[in-house]
């Protein structure tokens, strides 16, 4: 409870196929386009996200909760989730 996880990947440093399976994730979630703050009140036992994406001279930050995820979000985010697993 309250411990942070963090994960922070390079697609230049992974293999092509996971690179642009994140790419496809990304752009399907349509992340550059959602509201920054969408977490709003975190209740308790609910995971909070903070997902930070730079591409190029874009930078964009995007948090949410379980129950605040836009449905489209959510396969990035477990994408994520098990990346942060197998590290």
């Amino acid at each position: 409870m309250g411990n942070e996880i963090s994960l922070e990947l390079d697609l230049n440093s992974l293999p092509a196929d996971e690179a642009q399976h994140l790419i496809r994730l990304i752009t399907e979630a349509d992340f550059f386009k959602l509201p920054e703050d969408l977490a709003g009140q975190v209740t308790t036992d609910e995971f909070q996200y903070t997902i930070n994406v730079k591409a190029g001279q874009s930078n964009h930050t995007v948090r949410v909760t379980d129950t605040t995820m836009p449905e489209h979000l959510l396969p990035l985010v477990k994408e994520l989730t098990i990346l942060r697993v197998l590290q």
